[in-house]
């Protein structure tokens, strides 16, 4: 049995839009925004870390720093990480922001930290109409 963990400060909509179709469980998560628990194909318990950043939050966290300090948080407690990044816009264009920047990251976390970046549309399920 699969089991995901939210964390609690996850918007409620997104929360509402999981508990749809799984079974989750609202916690205060230190390391990451969602956990999912499950089994490998072996059998063995396996835990996955996945933090979830909008483009705007993603660049807001290389200002701040925040970014490394999750990644590390990820690479520490979670044999398995994944970092989602929500958005349709161009992320280059939102804010003044150098691309090599921007790039220097991305490649950091998916080629020095080993772990998949995952860009999606938004966190719904649903297509919508274009």
């Amino acid at each position: 049995m699969t089991n995901l963990i939210i964390d609690h400060r996850e918007p409620k909509s997104l929360i509402r839009e999981l508990a749809k179709k799984h079974k989750v469980e609202i916690k205060h998560l230190v390391t990451a925004d969602f956990i999912i628990q499950g089994k490998d194909i072996e059998g063995n318990e396996l835990n996955i870390g996945i933090e979830r950043k909008t483009k705007n939050d993603f660049l807001n966290s290389i200002i701040d720093k925040r970014i490394i300090q999750q990644i590390l948080y990820l690479k520490e407690n979670f044999p398995v990480q994944l970092l989602i990044m929500e958005g349709t816009e161009n992320i280059y264009e939102i804010r003044n922001f150098h691309p090599n920047a921007i790039r220097g990251m991305l490649a950091s976390i998916t080629i020095d930290f080993q772990i998949p970046i995952l860009q999606t549309r938004d966190y719904s399920s649903r297509r919508s109409k274009e």
